[in-house]
């Protein structure tokens, strides 16, 4: 009878215990030999669950298992993981009681208690700790020259209404350009007339020029500019060490008063096709009130021209593709593409006539009327073809110099430099053929749009195809083929102006 007893005690033994994930980490700890500080700490937590101590963790759902026989065991799965450091603190002050084994009679089944993550710590038991604040990086202080601060505060805004203080206006008008080379070539070629002159800069811009006449031994060097660009010239001129020669005042001509007057003017003063834009209403009043008898300007003479060309690869671009855009009718665009002057970089190889000469201005002499421009056309046939544009380009010279110095934007003309300039280019709406044989004439009106302004200005021309030269273009041996004006305007072509400047002759078919 034992000894059948003692069997099945045996095989009951021998039975596999079943546990849980969790339960089986916490009987991997328990055997570790680093964890008896831990196995001693759980100990003392099940005194305290006997005592009704408050635990953080509360009991799972109980778990049937053959492991009663294992008393140690049983007391570290009833154990919680984790207990915060308050409770742990007050533990340690209750009285120790010693810890009973449990013997598997009391206790056949015992209940596997799964572990539960512990409960977040309520903010008011956080340990308060000071973290330690980011020290604040000092904004490193902000150097700006005593001569930019008006500069600095401009905004956008003010820039649309003084393009000329702008960085890059100064860069694109100063570098590699055909008109600085013929401005360096003026002073090194003709010291003789800056040495020991007093000489009056308009439209100094960065003082390049102020620079370049001080250079060529001048005595005293007026810089003048109505832009806040002198804030940069004065800078630039004491950088070069200059500034008890070069004294840069702000202002227009008319309202600035020079302590003595000068024996001459340097004047970057040409605009597109000479006129818009430019600054000859400047030098002819600083020529009045300061420019002493015998003195010069630089440069002194200037020369307009038109011709006709057959630009037809410019015109696709700039105009006759508004015809179709992704399979839509945009005819609307195109009439204002056509409407407005192009300035551009034309080739001498589309060029269909000789030039004519429209306006010869003298700068010694000129007056406000010289200025404007209502004069008749003849052009000449060099090559037949279609007709698509009218080209306005200018030349300039200085007379006073002992060598001959000019610059040109002829389209024929190559250079190494950037023409500023380039062409102006006066579209036609409807292109016609120029034959050799024919005589082709007309007339040009080139006038600004506001008194004392070449700020916006307006052009127009009638052209007429003959078949002989006739002084009298409204008989009946000639027909008109272009009657047409463009604008040159600061701000956008409104509506109206845009059909202002459609062509009047009728009954031509669009190309």
């Amino acid at each position: 009878m034992h000894g059948s007893k003692n069997s099945k005690q045996n095989k009951s033994a021998k039975k596999p215990v079943k546990l849980s994930l969790a339960s089986f980490h916490n009987l991997f700890e328990t055997k570790t030999p680093g964890n008896k500080r831990e196995n001693s700490y759980k100990g003392k937590m099940n005194s305290q669950k006997r005592e009704n101590v408050p635990i953080w963790d509360s009991p799972g759902s109980p778990i049937k298992g053959s492991c009663g026989s294992d008393a140690f065991l049983n007391q570290v799965l009833t154990a919680p993981a984790v207990v915060p450091p308050k409770v742990l603190a007050e533990s340690s002050n209750l009285p120790k009681e010693p810890v009973k084994k449990a013997d598997a009679k009391d206790n056949p089944e015992p209940k596997i208690i799964l572990l539960r993550r512990p409960t977040s710590v309520p903010l008011r038991d956080r340990p308060k700790t000071k973290v330690r604040p980011c020290p604040r990086i000092p904004t490193p202080t902000r150097t700006m020259a005593k001569e930019l601060e008006q500069v600095d505060l401009m905004t956008s805004a003010d820039f649309r209404h003084d393009y000329s203080a702008h960085l890059e206006n100064m860069r694109t008008r100063q570098q590699n350009q055909q008109h600085m080379h013929f401005f360096s070539s003026a002073f090194q070629q003709n010291r003789h007339l800056f040495k020991g002159r007093v000489i009056l800069v308009i439209c100094c811009g960065t003082g390049t020029l102020a620079l370049m006449a001080a250079r060529a031994g001048a005595k005293r060097v007026y810089a003048v500019d109505y832009s806040k660009v002198t804030c940069y010239a004065e800078l630039v001129v004491k950088e070069n060490h200059c500034e008890d020669v070069i004294k840069v005042l702000n202002g227009r001509m008319a309202d600035l008063m020079l302590p003595e007057k000068v024996d001459g003017i340097v004047c970057n003063w040409m605009g597109h096709c000479l006129l818009y834009e430019s600054e000859v209403l400047e030098v002819i009043a600083a020529r009045d009130r300061w420019l002493k008898r015998g003195g010069f300007i630089l440069p002194d003479r200037g020369s307009l021209f038109i011709l006709g060309s057959e630009e037809n690869l410019l015109k696709n671009d700039r105009c006759n593709w508004w015809l179709s855009v992704y399979g839509f009718n945009m005819k609307a665009m195109r009439r204002y593409a056509l409407a407005e002057p192009r300035y551009a970089k034309t080739s001498g190889q589309k060029i269909l006539t000789l030039a004519h000469r429209v306006l010869e201005l003298d700068l010694m002499t000129a007056n406000k009327e010289d200025i404007f421009v209502d004069r008749k056309i003849r052009l000449k046939v060099n090559r037949e073809g279609y007709l698509e544009c009218f080209l306005l380009y200018f030349d300039v010279e200085f007379s006073f110099s002992h060598t001959p110095l000019r610059m040109s934007c002829n389209p024929c003309l190559k250079s190494t430099h950037k023409f500023l300039w380039q062409q102006t280019v006066l579209f036609v709406e409807h292109p016609f053929v120029m034959r050799s044989n024919l005589h082709y004439a007309g007339y040009l009106k080139f006038s600004p749009l506001k008194p004392d302004s070449f700020k916006e200005m307006e052009v127009r021309i009638d052209f007429f195809q003959c078949n002989r030269y006739d002084e009298d273009l409204a008989s009946d041996y000639c027909l008109k083929l272009v009657a047409k004006k463009w604008l040159m305007l600061e701000h956008f072509q409104t509506v109206s102006e845009v059909d202002g400047c459609q062509e009047e002759t009728p009954g031509v078919e669009n190309f």
